[in-house]
């Protein structure tokens, strides 16, 4: 396991850890991963942003390969970014480092 962070929310006695680094999970499932998180302005962008390039690969061979590698980069992009994604939106709900 990887290094983590611990949130908690005032109101509640409610901590939350999250993981510092690359997120696999975001990786591999996406928007299921930032609803799983109760994410849903990100999970509603990751599915918007998928289904794009899933309809752009439609198009043709050409435009099948590059929205396959737009894929990939942007699952990758997810990875690197979604553990930050999460912990901002604790914060944007009131939750605190601890």
């Amino acid at each position: 396991m990887g290094e983590r962070i611990y949130l908690r929310h005032p109101g509640k006695d409610e901590t939350v850890a999250v993981g510092v680094g690359f997120s696999w999970g975001a990786l591999l499932l996406g928007f299921a991963w930032a609803l799983s998180k109760r994410m849903w302005f990100a999970a509603f962008v990751m599915l918007a942003i998928n289904t794009l390039l899933f309809c752009s690969g439609l198009w043709g061979d050409t435009a099948d390969t590059i929205g396959l590698v737009l894929s990939v980069l942007f699952g990758i992009a997810c990875g690197q970014y979604g553990n930050r994604w999460h912990r901002w939106t604790l914060e944007k709900r009131g939750y605190i480092v601890l």
